[in-house]
């Protein structure tokens, strides 16, 4: 029997990014197959692994394996920004290699915001790792990347759930988004910004600079970018039409509280199994929509700007 064949675009939400791991596995365990993934911020890291060919335990062996204390430490090289992606970017370089998009199981790409124009970028090219790190760098957060005459940050500041670009990629089939940010309708006051463990530093010592000016500002500011992103969520759902969407249970975290990934991951897998029905009739019933290209191809910019030699 034929599998059914579904592609994803999988939304933003910096550490919630876990419920796409259990949203993929249970996908996959119900026999859909999964054909495209688009991912912008989260979606383009989890879901990097798997467009790879990493199998759903090898993944999970990753998240297990990963030291918070390393993860937001900061690069030399990296440009100017309140935390780094060290321990991230380790893991890319250490799992992906030099491996490019068109190398990969699943064909996959992701978004970013060249700064320098304002134009979102739909980064169809080049190497994987280069790729999630744009796609990744929250601005003022983390630091943007440099890539040709490129200044590239999170693809969530245009684009929280890469619905476009998920039928740019492949348009046979139905598109699944999968949005971190709770329905508007449903969303809730949350408790208070749980501090991710981001070095050896006690957590006690960790508060205490979390509760001076700085740190309420930081707090104020992860507030409202999660309401930011529900809202543009919602927009963006409207607008772009998936034929599903997820919204895994993330209510309980901030965009960079210190999450349960064992939870999060058993929200996405609840997600899939929920929606079963739907999704089903979405493929029974699916009939293509018109393929908008919102964002510039990086091949075509390099192709335009005669760069694909330059790295």
């Amino acid at each position: 029997m034929e599998k059914k064949k579904i592609v994803l675009a999988l939304g933003g939400g910096g550490l919630k990014g876990y419920a796409h791991i259990g949203v993929i596995s249970a996908l996959e365990d119900l026999g859909y197959e999964i054909v495209g993934i688009a991912g912008t911020s989260a979606g383009g890291v989890f879901g990097s692994f798997y467009a790879y060919g990493y199998s759903i335990v090898e993944i999970l062996s990753f998240i297990h394996d990963i030291d918070k204390t390393k993860l937001f430490q900061r690069l030399p090289s990296d440009g100017p920004s309140l935390i780094g992606l060290k321990g991230l970017y380790q893991i890319m370089d250490d799992k992906f290699g030099d491996r490019e998009l068109d190398q990969l199981k699943i064909p996959f790409a992701t978004t970013a915001v060249d700064i320098n124009t304002n134009r979102e970028i739909f980064i169809d090219c080049g190497k994987l790792s280069d790729a999630v790190k744009a796609t990744s760098a929250m601005p003022g957060v983390f630091p943007y990347i440099k890539k040709y005459d490129l200044t590239l940050v999170d693809g969530g500041v245009y684009d929280p759930v890469p619905v476009n670009l998920a039928r740019w990629l492949i348009s046979d089939y139905p598109i699944i988004a999968v949005s971190l940010a709770p329905e508007k309708e449903k969303a809730q006051v949350l408790s208070n910004l749980q501090i991710p463990n981001i070095s050896p530093i006690p957590s006690s010592v960790v508060q205490y600079f979390a509760n001076m000016r700085l740190g309420k500002a930081l707090d104020t500011f992860l507030i409202s970018l999660d309401v930011m992103q529900m809202i543009m969520t919602d927009m963006q759902i409207q607008l772009t039409q998936p034929d599903i969407c997820l919204f895994p249970d993330t209510s309980k975290y901030y965009y960079l509280d210190d999450v349960n990934p064992e939870e999060l991951i058993e929200n996405g897998r609840r997600s899939v199994e929920a929606a079963q029905g739907s999704i089903n009739d979405a493929i029974e019933n699916f009939h293509p929509k018109p393929v908008k290209k919102t964002g510039l191809l990086l091949s075509e910019w390099l192709s335009d700007n005669d760069q694909r030699s330059v790295k």
